[in-house]
């Protein structure tokens, strides 16, 4: 089903791009969109799932690894489990979410816990959440002590639970009642033992009501989060579309898109952004006026330095990139032109741990990325990641010692998933 890569890919030596290699070669099956995790040691990993994405049921989740010297693994299948929901490192152990349903079902009615070793060797596999229905999302935190907080939501609940420095976790909370019907989950680490949960819900059946509240649970030294608080409301006939929220110094930040018809009729979706701590947080739009937003990403270091990209479209069906940022101490500026985007894809962002920037996405079918600095708010040139014209799906993410990596999937007939390195100078 997937020629399995045995090949070594160079860790880029010095400042800039590093030429583009293949973590997985090209095969007859399809892609879901592939995640990426970094270790403190540089080690890097990636999760994605293939299948005939006609034919419900039929993925396969796949684990590739990549050791801080460069050297691409094999495609490690992991058995039993469909999708990769998310992934991340706790110390030099690498931590998963997977999911799987019976039969031939769209994912996921479980979640597990799987903690792999440095081969792809599978060392504890542990139920996290069972009798789900509908789309599932997942979270992964490291607390950077060995521990791992995880968070997973469908539109019947939203449940959290953390494992102790052994890397077995705890029974699970649920953190919304029955009348709440959770349309998107994310989560972030605060520092320390600190961590955050959000999520927007509607009161009523799922499906039929219209998300307008912002909703987190707070974790700390005594516990996983365990209480929902309300962050905000929007006004009555508008809808939160998407929500991220990352880390601001020992608090975080909140940045959703917001949507609404005006009384001529005329639609607006637009990216607003609002800091946890005040008792009424003071909502701030970050997106020009005229363009429709979608594709929210959103990403910090851990002095506080952030950065929003979004894609803003005109009623054309034009598509360009946008990304504001801010230092540590500073407000976000207005959101930075970089380029134009394929309508159908979604910028990525991640942020260096010394401010850097870089938001990717593609281009008339180019994996492209520009590299900025969150302080100033400037950014350089679009680079093109390669020659290809059938990239789909690009991601990206920092690592701790000034690098980053960014994959996307290539090719239509027979896919591949290729990825290169970022050197910060």
């Amino acid at each position: 089903m997937v020629a399995l890569l045995a090949a070594t890919a160079p860790a880029a030596a010095s400042a800039g791009w590093g030429r583009p290699f293949e973590l997985v070669k090209p095969g007859t099956l399809d892609y879901l969109p592939t995640q990426l995790a970094f270790s403190r040691s540089g080690a890097a990993a990636a999760g994605l799932a293939i299948g005939d994405l006609d034919t419900a049921g039929s993925t396969q989740a796949y684990l590739v690894s990549r050791s801080p010297r460069g050297a691409v693994g094999a495609p490690h299948k992991l058995a039993g489990a469909s999708e990769v929901i998310a992934l991340g490192y706790a110390g030099s152990s690498l931590e998963l979410l997977t999911g799987t349903t019976p039969g031939d079902l769209d994912c996921c009615s479980t979640v597990q816990a799987l903690r792999v070793s440095g081969r792809g060797a599978v060392q504890r596999h542990q139920t996290l959440v069972s009798g789900l229905t509908g789309a599932t999302l997942g979270q992964l935190i490291d607390l950077a002590d060995g521990r791992m907080m995880a968070a997973v939501a469908t539109e019947g609940g939203v449940w959290v639970t953390q494992s102790s420095k052994r890397g077995v976790f705890a029974a699970k909370r649920r953190l919304t009642g029955a009348a709440q019907s959770p349309q998107s989950l994310t989560a972030a680490w605060l520092g320390g033992e600190n961590s955050l949960v959000a999520w927007t819900a509607a009161s009523g059946p799922a499906g039929s009501a219209t998300p307008r509240s912002i909703y987190y649970s707070l974790g700390s030294k005594s516990g996983g989060p365990r209480h929902p608080h309300s962050l905000l409301q929007v006004p009555a006939g508008h809808r939160i579309d998407q929500l991220a929220v990352t880390r601001r110094g020992s608090s975080a930040t909140a940045a959703w898109i917001e949507s609404y018809s005006d009384r001529r009729g005329a639609f607006h979706s637009q990216v607003m952004a609002a800091d946890f701590g005040a008792r009424h947080p003071m909502s701030r739009t970050l997106s020009a006026a005229g363009g429709q937003a979608a594709g929210l990403g959103l990403a910090s270091d851990a002095a506080g330095a952030q950065a929003v990209a979004w894609e803003s479209c005109t009623s054309a069906g034009s598509c360009t990139v946008r990304a504001a940022t801010r230092g540590p101490n500073g407000h976000f500026g207005h959101g930075a032109l970089l380029g134009s985007i394929d309508a159908s894809q979604t910028p990525s962002v991640a942020v260096g741990p010394t401010g850097q920037v870089i938001v990717g996405w593609v281009r008339a079918g180019h994996p492209v990325a520009a590299v900025g600095s969150a302080s100033s708010g400037r950014f350089g040139a679009a680079h093109v990641l390669s020659a290809t014209t059938f990239a789909l799906d690009l991601t990206l993410t920092f690592g701790p010692r000034r690098d980053a990596l960014v994959a996307w999937t290539q090719g239509t007939l027979n896919s591949s998933v290729v990825a290169a390195d970022y050197r910060a100078p």
